[in-house]
């Protein structure tokens, strides 16, 4: 039992550190690159950052020379920054939508497609049109059924 509390006050103590790292570093960095990375971890001097996506990731290996230095100031025990990537699923990679082809991008991907020869990338156009095409009559039904029941609601 003592030697499971000890055990607990010693995370205790790695996670207060992260959290204080955490504040530390959301004051160094720009707030749009603060919101979409986070301190994962603080080892032998060096602070581990996950960014969602690897274009944030690039930003703030731009920034690792001022970022240290900023964390410097109140954790002079710190010596590096590690940037990695790490996709949560909160992040918005996760809500955007698909989004769809008009008619006249489609119009243009059947002609493209019937210029084609045989080959990889033909196929791939005739995928892409065909997959275009059901989700276009799928939306063209439910547009359907909508103009019919708000047509029944006008009776």
């Amino acid at each position: 039992m003592l030697r499971s509390l000890r055990e607990l006050e010693a995370t205790l103590v790695r996670v207060n550190r992260l959290a204080a790292l955490q504040r530390i570093y959301a004051g160094a960095v720009p707030e749009d690159l603060a919101k979409r990375s986070r301190v994962v971890l603080e080892q032998m001097g060096a602070v581990v950052v996950a960014a969602d996506t690897s274009a944030m990731a690039h930003k703030l290996r731009q920034l690792a020379p001022r970022i240290v230095e900023q964390i410097v100031k109140s954790a002079p025990e710190v010596t590096s920054i590690v940037v990695e990537v790490q996709v949560t699923p909160g992040s918005d990679l996760h809500l955007r939508g698909s989004t769809a082809i008009g008619p006249g991008g489609m119009t243009s991907l059947r002609r493209l497609c019937d210029q084609l020869p045989e080959s990889p990338l033909r196929e791939a156009l005739a995928s892409m049109v065909r997959r275009g095409s059901r989700s276009d009559s799928q939306n063209e039904s439910l547009e359907d059924e909508k103009s019919s029941n708000d047509q029944g609601k006008d009776q």
